[in-house]
């Protein structure tokens, strides 16, 4: 009896010039990626907390006791960003402005580096869709130096380790959360994600629920492990709240195009993903429905949205068959070296860009406070009544002499009756220009936009030394005159 052997069919190999599915989405992600490492902006803030950094490194600790920069704080200086600003504050100290720039390209690329490890081994489309939305939703800070950065990746961590569902990758939580108490308040978002975690485990009574609710209370607890114990508890319930719409970055998401668009699109990424791999697990769709609407009401939460829809759906997304095959056919050791090999790579990147020029050096002071008029109350001592977004550059160029009476701050540090005050000085209503009287400060900063309370201040005993199209200074008549300064922008933090 004559038989043949069966020859199987070969495998198909990929054609090397077929284009992959979401082609596209690799240069828009490695863009974004680009960019937020590359480009820096000075926020109102930054000012404030490299100098309250400093003041931390000089004084080898948390300095305590009244403010020396505000003349109208009423409440204790409680600086739950310490170690945040100290990091930014050695930065500056190593390098200047380049060390900043350089410390924030470093966490502004963290997100989205781990975001592509994460799904290295997802189909193409889906791990550069998730790249692209995380280093696009994340722009917005990328492109400041801020403790924030911290919590963007405290977000990817937390999340990463939940979906894993491993017990021994819940031990890594406390430590986490420690850590994250120092550096920024965002740590009650990552709470919130676990605590929403532990709840839906209890109600499906999962075997991790108690694993999930020691890790959670341990977390609790390693938050008390600040300088401020117990107050910072207390400060971030009185403080963390929706209805602080004064403030842009706290702005429903709906008011600013950029915010409600991102937001628009995280929440189209979901439902996209629902649609093609099935509803999530309650526990992420719970977080995510709790973050959706927090990121609506305050727009500085919409990065965390993006991140934390990325990081909780990934698990669901298809992976790639040929990838996975290739690592399993690779011996761990080898995996481990050319991972190595690959951060190597990444760390000589970045040396060579530095030391080449290629990476810039300069914080571009785009949107800034009005140097020009500012610069003629360098050297003057007193109290000066400012503006919001004026108060940490005074403080940085012109304090402890010059005392202000605003800075960013904010709840940290005045009570909210100093707060209404302050702003009504600024627009020049009634209860303002009577504060303004009581207070009589020795000089006035403010905006260009506040007419009324310049008129005021020409009619009761101020004369007005400096007008940009800005800002103006005026001074109490019984000073001495500023000196009229002439002088270029450097157009880079710290200024003028």
């Amino acid at each position: 009896m004559h038989s043949e052997a069966i020859v199987p069919p070969p495998i198909p190999r990929r054609d090397a010039r077929q284009v992959p599915s979401g082609a596209a989405l690799r240069p828009l992600a490695l863009i974004a990626i680009a960019y937020g490492a590359l480009s820096t902006y000075a926020d109102p803030d930054l000012w404030a907390h490299v100098r309250f950094g400093l003041d931390i490194l000089d004084n080898g600790g948390v300095v305590t006791g009244p403010d020396r920069y505000s003349f109208t704080a009423d409440r204790p200086f409680v600086y739950h960003e310490w170690l945040g600003g100290t990091l930014m504050a050695g930065a500056f100290r190593l390098a200047g402005p380049a060390g900043l720039v350089a410390l924030k390209a470093i966490l502004a690329t963290i997100p989205s580096a781990a975001t592509w490890y994460l799904l290295r081994h997802t189909q193409f489309m889906w791990r550069w869709l998730g790249t692209a939305a995380v280093a696009w939703g994340t722009l917005g800070i990328a492109l400041t130096v801020r403790p924030q950065l911290w919590t963007v990746i405290g977000i990817v961590v937390v999340g990463v380790i939940l979906t894993r569902g491993s017990n021994r990758t819940l031990m890594f939580l406390p430590p986490l959360f420690a850590l994250w108490a120092n550096l920024h308040g965002g740590w009650i978002v990552g709470g919130g994600i676990l605590a929403i975690w532990a709840a839906v485990a209890c109600l499906k009574r999962s075997p991790l629920r108690w694993p999930l609710l020691v890790a959670g209370g341990a977390c609790l607890m390693s938050t008390l492990l600040t300088p401020y114990g117990l107050d910072l508890w207390s400060f971030l319930v009185e403080t963390v709240r929706f209805g602080r719409d004064d403030i842009s970055e706290w702005q429903p998401a709906w008011r600013t195009f950029d915010s409600g668009l991102f937001w628009a699109l995280t929440v189209a990424l979901i439902a996209y993903s629902w649609r093609q791999h099935g509803r999530p697990e309650p526990a992420a769709l719970l977080s995510l429905v709790f973050l959706a609407f927090a990121a609506a009401r305050v727009n500085r939460i919409g990065p965390l949205f993006t991140v934390a829809t990325v990081i909780l759906l990934s698990h669901q997304w298809p992976r790639d068959h040929e990838t996975l095959r290739r690592e399993r056919a690779t011996p761990g050791r080898n995996e481990i070296l050319r991972t190595a090999f690959e951060l190597c790579g990444i760390a000589a990147f970045i040396v060579i860009t530095w030391t080449s020029g290629m990476m810039p050096r300069c914080i571009s002071l785009k949107n800034g406070p009005d140097y020009r008029a500012a610069e003629a109350l360098r050297g003057t001592r007193g109290r000066l009544v400012t503006f919001f977004d004026y108060g940490g550059y005074a403080l940085w160029h012109f304090g402890p002499g010059l005392k202000v009476s605003l800075d960013g701050r904010r709840e940290t540090l005045y009570s909210m009756r100093v707060l209404h005050e302050q702003y009504a000085i600024a627009n020049g209503t009634p209860e303002g220009l009577q504060a303004l009287e009581r207070i009589r400060p020795d000089y006035v900063w403010l905006p260009t936009r506040s007419s009324a309370t310049a008129r005021w201040l020409r009619a009761n005993g101020y004369r007005e030394e400096i007008r940009t199209e800005d800002s103006f200074v005026a001074v109490r008549s019984d000073l001495p005159r500023l000196p009229q300064v002439a002088i270029e922008s450097s157009g880079c933090y710290p200024g003028p």
